[in-house]
C-alpha cells in the first residue's frame, strides 16, 4: 500500500469549493489502495469538522485520524510533560490546550508559551511575550505561514508574522507545529507512518515538509506567491488530479 500526504486549501479546495477535478481524482487513488493522510497548517478548525467538511465536498468518508493539524502536533508534544503553559491566541485555541494540559496559566507564571493568531496583535504585549522568551522560557507558534487566504486572490497575515516578530525581538528561534517545523514530521515518524506523496501548493510548508519525510514532493500551482525556490520540489504539476493521473494507469 503506498501513502500521499495532501495539503487542503489550496490543494484540494479553494474558499470551500473543491477544486475541479479532485473528486474523481481522490476516489481513483482510493480505489488503488492509497492511504490518504490530510495535512494542514490551519488551526481554527478541529479535526472533527475538518473531516466532515471534507467527507462532503469528496462525498467520501473521511476517517478523523487522517487529519494532521498543528493541534494534533501539539498534543502529541504535550502528553507527559508537566508545563506552566502561557497561550497567545484565539479563544478556541485556549480552550483546546486548556483541554489537553493540566496547567494554563499568565504569562509570568508560565515556562512554555504557545504563539497563535490573533486579528489585532498588541505590541506590547508581543514585547513582553518576546522578553520573557528572551529570558529563557520555552516559546512556539502554531505555524509560520507568513499568510493565510481568505479567497482565491486574497490573503491576510498569518501565524508567521507573529511569529517573526517575536523571533526578532528575543533573538531566539521558536519550534512550529507547523508542516515546516521537525515537531510535525517528527510526528509522522514517530508513529512509523511511511509516506510516499507528499502534495501541495507551498513550498515552505508542503514541500519542506515531504523532503524532511523523505518523500517525493509534489507542488500544484495556486495564487501563492511562493517565496522560496520551487526547484525544491520534486516535481510540479498544475492541479491535484494532473499530478495523480501521473500515478495510476
Amino acid at each position: 500500500m503506498k501513502t500521499l500526504a495532501t495539503d487542503l486549501d489550496g490543494t484540494l479546495y479553494l474558499d470551500d469549493v473543491l477544486i475541479k477535478g479532485v473528486e474523481s481524482a481522490y476516489k481513483s487513488l482510493i480505489l488503488e489502495k492509497y492511504k490518504i493522510y490530510h495535512t494542514t497548517n490551519n488551526s481554527s478548525q478541529s479535526t472533527d469538522v475538518l473531516a466532515k467538511k471534507l467527507s462532503n465536498l469528496l462525498n467520501t468518508d473521511i476517517e478523523i485520524s487522517s487529519i494532521v493539524t498543528p493541534l494534533v502536533v501539539l498534543k502529541e508534544y504535550l502528553s507527559n510533560k508537566k508545563l506552566s503553559i502561557f497561550v497567545y491566541g484565539s479563544k478556541d485555541v485556549k480552550d483546546f490546550v486548556s483541554s489537553i494540559s493540566n496547567t494554563v496559566t499568565k504569562l509570568e507564571d508560565s515556562n512554555f508559551i504557545i504563539m497563535g493568531r490573533v486579528e489585532s496583535p498588541s505590541e506590547s504585549e508581543l514585547d513582553l511575550i518576546a522578553e520573557s522568551i528572551k529570558s529563557g522560557k520555552e516559546g512556539a507558534t502554531l505555524n509560520k505561514d507568513l499568510t493565510y487566504p481568505i479567497s482565491e486572490s486574497e490573503f491576510k497575515p498569518g501565524n508567521g508574522q507573529i511569529a517573526k516578530y517575536i523571533e526578532s525581538k528575543s533573538q531566539k528561534e521558536l519550534q512550529s507545529f507547523g508542516k515546516e517545523g521537525e515537531l510535525y514530521s517528527q510526528y509522522f515518524l514517530n508513529k512509523n507512518i511511511e509516506v510516499d506523496y507528499v502534495i501541495g501548493d507551498r513550498v515552505d510548508t508542503d514541500i519542506i515538509f515531504g523532503n524532511k519525510l523523505g518523500a517525493t514532493s509534489i507542488l500544484v500551482e495556486s495564487s501563492i506567491d511562493n517565496f522560496m525556490s520551487e526547484d525544491f520540489a520534486d516535481s510540479k504539476f498544475t492541479d491535484f488530479s494532473t499530478f495523480v493521473s501521473s500515478i495510476i494507469n
